[in-house]
C-alpha cells in the first residue's frame, strides 16, 4: 500500500502519543499488579472464590475475599445497561425522527452536556431523592404483592440497593449511550430507509428496519456503556448500601468493588493485606473493563466496514 509523504508526517507525529497512552496503560496495570501482588501470595484463589472482609492488626488473621463484591459490580452494571437501553434507542428515535430539527438539535445538546455532568450529582440525587421514592412506592408494594419472587423476596430497609444503584447508574449513562446511538444511527446510509419508504413501509416499519441495522452497533454501545458503569464509583458508593453480601434480591444493600474501594481505602493502610486486596479488586475492573471496551470498539469498527460496503 502506498503511502504519501504527508500520511507518512502525520503517522510520525501521532507516533509519539500513540506511544504514550499505551505507555501510561501499561505503567497503570503493573502498578495495580504489583500492588496486589502480596494479596495473590498470601490468599491465592481464596481471594475471588471467598467473601469476606475481616481485617486484623494480627497479618495472620486477616482473610479476604472479593466474590460477592466482583459478582455485584457485574450485576448492577449489567441492570443499569439493560435499562438504559430501551431508553437511548427511544430518545434516539425521538431526536433524530420524531421531532423536529428546531427542538430535536437543542434537546441533543442537553444530552451531551448531562452526559458531562458531575457524576457525584446523580448519585446526591438517587441517595436523596430517588432512594426514598423507590422504597416507599416501589419496592414495598413489590415485596408485598410479588414478595414469592426471589428478586422482590427481601424486605426493603433503607431503599439503598441493587435497584436504586442500577436505576441511578443508568440515568447517568443514558446520556453517553444515546451519544453513541445518535452517531451510529447518523452513519447509516439513506439508501436503506429510502428503499423501505418505496416500498410502502409505514415511519414504524422504516423505524423498525433502520434499529434492525444499528443492532450490532447497539451491542458494542451497550459494552461500552458497561464498562462504563462498572467502573462508577461515586454513584454507587452513595446508593448500593454498602453491605459485604452477594444477594438476588434487588432491593438488598450490597457492596460492589468501587464503592468497597471508596469506602475501605483509607482504613485499609492500617492492615498488612487490605490494601493489596482492593488492589487486586482494581484489577479484576480493569481487565474486565479493557475487555468490554476492546470488543465493543471491535464490533463499530466491523459494523461501519460492512455498512458502507
Amino acid at each position: 500500500m502506498f503511502f504519501s509523504k504527508s500520511d507518512k508526517l502525520l503517522f510520525y507525529a501521532i507516533l509519539p502519543l500513540i506511544a504514550g497512552v499505551l505507555g501510561i496503560l501499561l505503567i497503570l496495570s503493573f502498578v495495580i499488579l504489583t500492588q496486589s501482588w502480596p494479596s495473590f501470595q498470601r490468599f491465592g484463589l481464596a481471594l475471588f472464590t471467598e467473601n469476606a472482609w475481616s481485617p486484623s492488626s494480627d497479618p495472620q488473621k486477616e482473610f479476604y475475599g472479593l466474590s460477592a463484591p466482583i459478582v455485584s459490580s457485574l450485576y448492577v452494571s449489567t441492570l443499569s445497561v439493560l435499562i438504559s437501553i430501551p431508553i437511548s434507542i427511544c430518545l434516539t428515535l425521538t431526536l433524530i425522527e420524531i421531532l423536529p430539527n428546531q427542538l430535536g438539535t437543542p434537546l441533543r445538546y442537553v444530552t451531551e452536556v448531562m452526559g458531562g455532568l458531575p457524576t457525584v450529582i446523580y448519585g446526591l440525587w438517587g441517595s436523596t431523592i430517588l432512594t426514598p421514592l423507590l422504597r416507599d412506592q416501589v419496592m414495598k408494594p413489590l415485596h408485598d404483592f410479588l414478595g414469592f419472587i426471589p428478586i422482590f423476596s427481601c424486605r426493603p430497609l433503607t431503599g439503598h440497593s441493587i435497584l436504586t444503584a442500577s436505576i441511578t447508574l443508568a440515568v447517568a449513562t443514558t446520556p453517553y449511550v444515546t451519544a453513541l446511538f445518535i452517531e451510529g444511527y447518523h452513519l447509516i446510509p439513506s439508501k436503506y430507509k429510502e428503499g423501505a419508504y418505496s416500498l410502502g413501509a409505514t415511519d414504524y416499519e422504516a423505524y423498525k428496519i433502520m434499529i434492525g441495522i444499528l443492532k450490532p452497533y447497539i451491542i458494542a454501545a451497550s459494552l461500552l456503556g458497561f464498562s462504563r458503569a462498572l467502573g462508577e464509583t461515586t454513584i454507587v458508593a452513595l446508593t448500593v448500601g454498602n453491605s459485604m453480601r452477594f444477594s438476588l434480591c434487588l432491593f438488598d444493600p450490597v457492596h460492589t468493588i468501587p464503592s468497597l474501594i471508596a469506602n475501605q481505602f483509607e482504613s485499609a493502610r492500617l492492615y498488612e493485606y487490605a490494601l493489596p486486596a482492593l488492589f487486586a479488586g482494581a484489577l479484576v475492573l480493569l481487565i474486565i473493563s479493557l475487555i468490554a471496551s476492546y470488543f465493543g470498539i471491535r464490533l463499530i469498527y466491523g459494523w461501519r466496514e460492512r455498512i458502507h460496503v
